[in-house]
């Protein structure tokens, strides 16, 4: 299991319902990656919907929801028992695998064709993984199949530099890249980039990381005063609170990837 996942596994399971505000269990948040997947899985008519490091069901629950075609299997893949335990739970089919190492195979979908989907999870690998991740992924799909995942990642450089300065200050190998690196990574590894738009961003609380990421106040109190001094970093990135806390929002964006053929 990734160190970072492991470290977090307070928040799995039922728990992940409750995090930051219940933002990844809320419809409402989920609607435009819920609805970029119906319309491609519409297109595509896969036989399987693979959610990459899919946690605990919680996406798959919002495409259920919507009406998916009652032939697709839905599968959640997760490093996580206790995600895993959620999701099956849910009535989801799981596979205990990485993201970084699973192997089309162990999928059992055959010569079928495959819908992969992602939700908050590229973060994970940090910088230097970013790229092996893409490679591998690449590696699992096939011709004329899609990968749709919602990445949290910045227009500016400014913006990005300061969410991965707060990460590192949080002790965690956590990282967001700019869209346009992104998209370069995505290219570079073999991928074409259909489309991308933007979704609704996620706020991190202080009071939230603090419990996510076993901080100290110190360690709140040294954030705050490290990026309210920044002003080139506006509001809608970081904004400090009465209390001496603060808060962080992560941008996130829908990719709409295919492997390109060489």
């Amino acid at each position: 299991m990734n160190d970072q996942i492991q470290r977090e596994k307070d928040v799995h399971g039922a728990n992940w319902s409750r995090v930051h505000d219940g933002y990844f269990v809320d419809p409402a948040v989920a609607a435009p990656l819920v609805g970029k997947i119906r319309e491609i899985a519409d297109r595509a008519r896969p036989d399987m919907i693979v959610d990459l490091g899919g946690g605990n069901g919680a996406l798959l629950s919002h495409l259920r929801a919507s009406g998916i075609e009652p032939g697709v299997s839905l599968v959640d893949l997760d490093a996580s028992s206790t995600q895993l335990d959620a999701a099956r739970a849910a009535g989801f089919a799981c596979l205990a695998g990485s993201v970084e190492s699973f192997a089309r195979s162990e999928l059992g979908i055959g010569e079928g064709r495959a819908l992969f989907v992602m939700r908050s999870v590229l973060h994970y690998f940090g910088q230097d993984g970013l790229r092996p991740v893409l490679r591998h992924l690449r590696a699992q799909v096939k011709p004329g199949e899609f990968f749709v995942h919602q990445t949290a990642s910045f227009v500016r450089q400014q913006d990005a530099d300061c969410l991965n300065g707060l990460y590192q200050m949080m002790r965690t190998p956590k990282w967001y890249p700019t869209t346009d690196s992104l998209r370069e990574s995505l290219r570079g590894e073999g991928w074409g980039v259909l489309e991308a738009f933007p979704a609704l961003p996620l706020q991190l609380k202080s009071d939230d990381l603090m419990q996510r990421y076993n901080l100290a106040e110190a360690d709140i109190r040294q954030i705050h005063d490290r990026w309210s001094r920044d002003a080139t970093v506006p509001e809608t990135v970081f904004k400090v609170t009465e209390d001496d806390g603060f808060s962080a929002f992560l941008h996130y964006w829908i990719y709409v990837c295919v492997p390109v053929v060489s």
